[in-house]
């Protein structure tokens, strides 16, 4: 094929403008961009910045009657005219380099730019001294205009571009003069060091947008710029200091992060050098060193004391595993997206360096890692030993509650839901069951408890016409799938222990209890079993169980907007080694928000809302990293305000115990976290009518811990459970029936109570513990 070209590449320049300047989008994001060119100013092929010179100091003035607040950075650098040349180009990867012999990092361009441009109304500059000459362009237009992208020489370039300066130290003072410091004000090294080598950087702008009535929450701003990522680099190796409205903070001392102090017992690090090759999904391998060009990475995993989620304000920005490659930071991603909910990583944070990133992985703006088989399979290593640590860490804060200890306290739970329903309302809302007089004065009587049968006669269960469709390696509990009830002769109720069987183990067998562990390809037939007497029992109708090997996972639709506390079905159709389809088949689901309680899922993609947010959802069968099949493309999910009012579940609401019973909303065993209150309800909860009482949290776990030497302490704090619950009931309907508060309102409440509890129980329990214990330990 012939062409004529046009003679030169044409982009439209507003619209490339935008392009390149549109990820920055807060004054941390931009002040880490000019730290990271001040770090690569100070290298050796630049201004080669000796150590003890390596410092800066970030000013900041709010505004003052006519005069504008400002924002600039200042390094002893000194911006020469090939530096400010070089700035002025956009897009120019090559914008920091000096020498093709040096490997360092390689730049974009655009960054500290894009900040003086978008975040900016006001002039915004770069000002250099160095060898006796002054250099200055900067920007200066109406917003988001091509005017303004248009870089010049301030004010001129007669008086802009090398002009001769008698002393440096004058023209320091002047920059300095409208942030209300002088030279002498500065921080002494940074002040030493300017004198030193009579050069100086300032990058600046004014009017910065987003302001409160044009004061700077320098306090804030600070501790975002040394969480960014593209901080961390700079802040080790250079140090540096900051100033508001005139006055050095921090007392004078260099900026850092408040170091996390480790767990005890596990303080780290761990470092795990990462293999040459990596397993991928579709069972090739990913060198990690381009074929041994480029040297090995390695991951640096810390452990955290502090619960880092629950602490927003100072240890969830850091809750994250940043990506490097040899010379620079490429982004970040939430250990909650990589290790999912695994009980114990909200103590687990770190670093992953890898040259071969390096640039093929390098997205722009670097707030994440491009997606491809690298990252994907670095990812699964990063996940498995996050995952690892993780486990460490839940063994260390969980007691190994005995199995045989639970099965008591689950059949003493089972006692009190009974004997709550005495002191609630029949059908669980209303008033309650107490008025003014006692029980039952003035108010309707509660219903009397279940008439339970004692002689089972028969099992029933809800079978669908085809049987049972599930993936191979997807665990099912079959009692709440089946909807299993053991009744007597008359049609009651029976309580009694029920055992399952499989026809053939190979394809599926019971691990424990309700338990289906589906093994292999292949039809199995399962049936559950209720021992009547000695040497007789009954028999369920028999379950013709398919197992299938999933090849391919399709779901629909894709987007999904779910109220708050309602529940809606994402339909998967699933193909299987043989080409059979079928939109019937159970699988595993998973979703990767950072809050893994933004939804509940079950094992038919039955989704509920259960807070307010966004995440994607996916479904398949079997590890990722041994071959497992999942969706490809997920289901964008929104879980958002419900303007009705919740739905909740009908009859009286259950007591149930995590690591023991099943979640309606899921078919799982719920799982207890030492981070939620003792006593729980999530809107899931709601709909399905039922509390939790969390065996985790530290005070469940103390008096279960208690209950074989202290039984009484034990019974006391299940009563008190229960009576809270039973009191909250109450206050659910008072506070959401009347009409006088919307129960959202109420919901908001609650949550809000629980995040209290979460972190005032955590803090004083740790010295109540042992006051509880033996009456001593507090002063």
């Amino acid at each position: 094929m012939s062409i004529e070209r046009d003679p030169q590449i044409k982009f439209h320049e507003w619209g490339t403008l935008n392009a390149v300047t549109l990820w920055i989008s807060s004054h941390d994001e931009g002040i880490a961009e000019w730290l990271k060119n001040a770090r690569r100013a100070y290298q050796p092929d630049r201004a080669n910045v000796g150590e003890k010179h390596r410092a800066a100091v970030l000013i900041m003035r709010d505004a003052d009657g006519p005069e504008p607040a400002r924002i600039g950075l200042l390094d002893v650098g000194g911006a020469t005219l090939d530096d400010v040349t070089a700035w002025s180009t956009w897009q120019d990867p090559e914008a920091s380099r000096r020498s093709s012999h040096v490997d360092e990092e390689e730049t974009q361009g655009n960054g500290g730019k894009a900040y003086m441009y978008r975040l900016f109304t006001g002039p915004a500059r770069i000002l250099g001294v160095r060898d006796g000459q002054r250099n200055c362009k900067g920007f200066e237009g109406s917003a988001a205009s091509v005017e303004r992208g248009t870089p010049g020489f301030v004010p001129d370039a007669l008086s802009g571009r090398e002009v001769p300066v008698s002393s440096v130290r004058v023209e320091l003072e002047r920059a300095l003069k409208p942030y209300g410091i002088t030279m002498e004000d500065l921080p002494t090294e940074v002040c030493c060091a300017a004198k030193e080598r009579q050069a100086f950087t300032l990058v600046e702008g004014e009017d910065p947008i987003a302001l409160f009535r044009g004061r700077i929450d320098h306090e804030d701003l600070v501790m975002k710029v040394l969480r960014q990522d593209q901080s961390t680099l700079a802040i080790q190796q250079l140090r540096l200091y900051a100033a508001h409205n005139g006055r050095v903070l921090n007392e004078g001392k260099p900026l850092e992060l408040p170091p996390i102090e480790p767990y005890p017992g596990l303080e780290g690090p761990f470092v795990h050098e990462i293999p040459e090759e990596l397993p991928l999904a579709d069972g090739g391998v990913v060198s990690t060193t381009e074929g041994g060009s480029r040297p090995k990475g390695r991951l640096i995993l810390c452990t955290s004391r502090e619960n880092m989620y629950h602490a927003y304000k100072n240890l969830r920005p850091r809750w994250r595993i940043s990506y490097r490659t040899q010379h620079q930071m490429i982004g970040s991603k939430a250990i909650s997206e990589l290790a999912e909910n695994a009980p114990g990583a909200a103590f687990v944070y770190g670093t992953v360096e890898l040259p071969a990133l390096e640039p093929g992985y390098v997205h722009h703006g670097r707030r994440r890692p491009k997606d491809g088989p690298l990252v994907e399979a670095l990812d699964r290593f990063i996940t498995d030993r996050v995952r690892e640590l993780a486990k460490r860490i839940s063994d260390i804060r969980s007691r190994e509650l005995d199995a045989r200890a639970l099965d008591e306290v689950q059949e003493e739970n089972q006692k009190l839901d009974r004997f709550k329903n005495k002191f609630l309302p029949s059908d669980g809302e209303g008033d309650g069951g107490i008025g003014e007089g006692g029980i039952g004065s003035g108010w309707e009587r509660a219903r009397r408890p279940t008439d339970y049968g004692t002689i089972p006669e028969s099992i029933e269960l809800v079978v669908p016409d085809e049987g049972l469709r599930v993936g191979r390696d997807v665990n099912l509990h079959l009692n709440g799938i089946l909807q299993l009830r053991v009744v007597d002769a008359s049609g009651k109720l029976v309580r009694a222990p029920v055992a399952w069987q499989s026809s053939d183990v190979g394809v599926v067998r019971f691990t424990e209890g309700d338990l289906l562990e589906p093994r292999d390809k292949g039809e199995a037939d399962v049936w559950a079993v209720v021992k009547v007497r000695k040497g007789k029992e009954i028999e369920s109708g028999h379950v013709t169980v398919h197992v299938w090997v999933v090849d391919h996972v399709l779901l629909t639709p894709r987007t999904l907007e779910i109220p708050l506390g309602k529940r809606q079905q994402i339909m998967a159709e699933v193909t299987d080694d043989e080409g059979n389809r079928s939109t019937g088949v159970y699988l595993d689901w998973k979703h990767d928000a950072d809050d893994q309680l933004i939804v509940r899922i079950g094992p038919a993609g039955y989704v509920t809302g259960n807070r307010v947010g966004r995440t994607a959802v996916t479904a398949g069968a079997g590890d990722r990293t041994a071959g497992g099949v999942w969706a490809r493309i997920p289901v964008e999910v929104s879980v958002v305000l419900n303007p009705e009012k919740p739905e909740r579940g009908g009859g009286f609401p259950s007591l149930l115990l995590t690591g023991r019973d099943l979640d309606p909303a899921t078919g799982k065993i719920r799982e207890g976290d030492p981070d939620s209150p003792a006593l729980q309800q999530e809107p899931s909860d709601f709909a399905h009518n039922v509390w939790w009482l969390n065996l985790q949290s530290p005070e469940a776990t103390f008096a279960f811990g208690e209950r074989e030497e202290n039984a009484v302490l034990w019974r006391d704090f299940h009563a008190l459970i229960v009576m809270d619950m039973v009191v909250r009931v109450h206050m659910q309907a008072e506070y959401t029936k009347s009409g006088n508060e919307m129960p959202e309102l109420w919901a908001m409440h609650q949550s809000r109570m629980e995040d209290h509890r979460v972190r005032i129980v955590q803090q004083m329990w740790e010295e109540l513990e042992p006051y509880v214990r033996d009456g001593g330990g507090l002063v």
